[in-house]
């Protein structure tokens, strides 16, 4: 009860005064673009499809997945730039709104970081206009759109320290993914190459939120001056997320790969 008591507070205010004027980060542009989001997923996007043939997109999905790798390894960069395996520790730190060059590059970092989970949800375009309504999953949107949420609110609160690394690891398996995903799309020839180990990709998925389910749980131990109601919450969609990957998973490659024996 007292998680969900704390929660207006962490959705309808700033934490962070350096990011008090930052569009982005108000609640009515948020709701407004995954309302959008999901209008055009379930309403706009099937209507305008109906009755055309699937389009290629295969020059536009090079660019976006290029843009992925470039935008996501610029933001690792920069959270090595603020601190990130030389003066950052992995454990827990108090919050402080500095505004000194490191912390700054911190800051913007994390602003970029969550500005590409919005580009994220242009993935669901692709497929929509594809017509690849089987890869339009719940683990999909769902993943998509928490994401969005979770980044928001930590934008607003936690991009200082020790916490961003969060995004830091999300962003370094973003390179890995979208260098898989611009690879295949180079033939059958290539394809053929890399398929044995697109399994490594959910693998690394799910990795991912360990790792991070095992960092979040630090802000329960006494001696962690952070709130632990952002861990709770960080804690339950990484759960999520692990269980519907987990899903995936089996479903794909550890039943496929039954069939095959």
């Amino acid at each position: 009860m007292e998680v969900l008591n704390k929660l207006p507070y962490f959705i309808f205010t700033v934490g962070d005064p350096r990011i008090n004027n930052w569009v982005l980060f108000n609640p009515s542009v948020v709701i407004s673009v995954l309302f959008s989001y999901l209008y055009f997923v379930f309403v706009c996007g099937p209507r305008f499809m109906k009755n055309r043939q699937p389009y290629s997109l295969k020059t536009f999905i090079r660019c976006y997945d290029i843009f992925q790798i470039v935008a996501n390894s610029f933001i690792v960069h920069k959270f090595i730039k603020g601190g990130w395996f030389t003066t950052l520790s992995i454990f827990c730190e108090p919050i402080v709104y500095s505004t000194n060059p490191a912390d700054m590059e911190l800051l913007n970092a994390c602003w970029m970081a969550y500005l590409t989970k919005f580009i994220d949800l242009i993935e669901t375009g692709i497929f929509i206009f594809r017509k690849k309504d089987s890869q339009i999953s719940i683990l999909h949107l769902y993943h998509h759109i928490s994401t969005v949420i979770i980044s928001w609110i930590f934008g607003k609160h936690y991009a200082v320290g020790t916490i961003t690394f969060i995004p830091l690891v999300n962003c370094t398996v973003h390179v890995i993914m979208y260098t898989y995903y611009f690879l295949s799309t180079f033939g059958p020839n290539v394809r053929k190459v890399i398929h044995r180990y697109k399994f490594l990709l959910t693998i690394t998925q799910m990795v991912q939120f360990v790792i991070l389910i095992f960092y979040a749980f630090q802000s329960f131990l006494p001696n962690c001056d952070v709130d632990y109601t952002p861990g709770i919450v960080v804690i339950l969609n990484l759960l999520i997320n692990l269980s519907l990957f987990y899903n995936f998973y089996k479903e794909t490659y550890m039943i496929e790969e039954t069939k095959q024996s």
